[in-house]
């Protein structure tokens, strides 16, 4: 459940990135933040604190790839 909470995020990214081009994936912020937002809520539930770091990882790093994405699409 760890790797799920740290990865989804740069998952989402990077199915996006190569179907849909680099400079389209920044959308995958809304989806990657919410679902990962919903992981944190489970992991609090269940009370696992390694699980609930991780999901914040994960929303952390996926706004890292969308930003790189933004700046690529619109600077």
């Amino acid at each position: 459940m760890v790797w799920l909470g740290l990865l989804q995020g740069a998952a989402i990214w990077s199915v996006m990135a190569m179907l849909l081009g680099l400079t389209v994936a920044w959308i995958s912020i809304a989806c990657g933040g919410l679902i990962g937002f919903f992981l944190l809520l489970v992991a609090l539930g269940y009370e696992n604190q390694r699980f609930a770091r991780a999901s914040v990882g994960g929303i952390i790093l996926n706004a890292m790839l969308a930003g790189v994405s933004a700046y690529y699409a619109f600077s």
